[in-house]
């Protein structure tokens, strides 16, 4: 059974905790701050420590790695229409902070 694609930011960000596999980010702890643009506006914090994954909308002071999208591109990326790599080098999205998390973050969420 495949499960559906998400469809909006919302269900990509309550969707993230159960798709969290915490044997692939053992020993991970980061605080990812996601502020989307565009269609979708908002702004996400996910928490990631202790094996566990916690999601809560509003920001975050001191992020270990912050994430600027526009909702449309971000949504592509989660839904395998878009490649994370090549939407960041040809500059669709932006980030500051630590860019080992971002390259394992794909790791640490199972993939529709």
């Amino acid at each position: 059974m495949t499960q559906e694609l998400p469809t909006s930011i919302k269900q990509i960000m309550d969707g993230m905790p159960g798709a969290f596999q915490a044997d692939k980010a053992a020993g991970a702890n980061a605080t990812i701050q996601f502020n989307f643009t565009g269609d979708e506006p908002g702004n996400y914090t996910v928490k990631v420590a202790d094996g566990k994954c916690e999601v809560a909308e509003g920001t975050d002071d001191s992020p270990t790695v912050a994430i600027n999208s526009p909702s449309d591109v971000w949504l592509k990326i989660t839904r395998g229409e878009l490649d994370g790599s090549t939407a960041f080098m040809s500059g669709q999205f932006t980030f500051t902070g630590d860019m080992g998390v971002l390259m394992q973050m794909q790791n640490w969420f199972a993939q529709g």
